[in-house]
């Protein structure tokens, strides 16, 4: 295949790259301004935390990759659309479908660079341990969030502890893709557990 051309590179900023950064997830960032996170800015925190334990949790790891697929993971949903953990059993249960279609897409629109699309492949498979890693990372980064937050987002959307944990079943799951990764979810989950305050508590009638 020929050189990439500035029109297709064009493309990849108009089409992938600055659309990212307009997909709003719901995790609020937990600082002072908490504003939504975007796809971008989690993609970023993702590959620096994925980068950052990789070598401490499972040395055999190869870091280079483990940057490469956390810095693509979501590219999905920029045709896809973010799909919160919270979202209504409808729209998880397509789920699966609307990111295969949006992988298609990125696969014909973008032949020029076949290394997004072979690489979000590689994610979404989870037939190397580098895909397993970053997987388990992105469950882990979104507890830590919620931790950080103090579950003031849950609070307000009057999310129990007990609700929270049962909508979480499959989160944990998938969290066990790397059992290093996952030994450190739990005890991150511990920690949620042990601050009911976090959550929403209902008055008693």
């Amino acid at each position: 295949m020929s050189k990439p051309t500035h029109a297709h590179i064009e493309k990849l900023f108009t089409e992938l790259i600055i659309p990212f950064y307009h997909l709003k997830r719901g995790t609020r960032i937990p600082d002072k301004g908490r504003r939504w996170e975007n796809d971008a800015e989690h993609s970023w925190s993702l590959a620096f935390l994925a980068c950052t334990l990789a070598p401490e949790i499972d040395p055999g790891l190869d870091v280079g990759k483990v940057c490469q697929i956390a810095v693509v993971h979501d590219l999905v949903e920029v045709y896809a659309g973010d799909t919160d953990v919270f979202a209504s059993a409808e729209v998880l249960a397509t789920k699966d479908e609307r990111e295969a279609a949006a992988l298609q897409k990125i696969r014909q629109e973008f032949k020029h660079f076949p290394w997004i699309a072979t690489t979000i492949d590689a994610y979404e498979r989870r037939e190397t341990n580098e895909g397993k890693f970053v997987y388990a990372m992105d469950k882990y980064i979104g507890c830590m969030f919620d931790y950080l937050d103090k579950g003031r987002l849950f609070q307000k959307a009057k999310v129990s502890l007990d609700s929270y944990n049962k909508t979480l079943e499959l989160h944990r799951r998938k969290a066990q893709s790397h059992p290093g990764v996952f030994e450190y979810y739990e005890k991150l989950r511990a920690l949620l557990d042990a601050h009911p305050e976090f959550f929403h508590m209902p008055k008693e009638a």
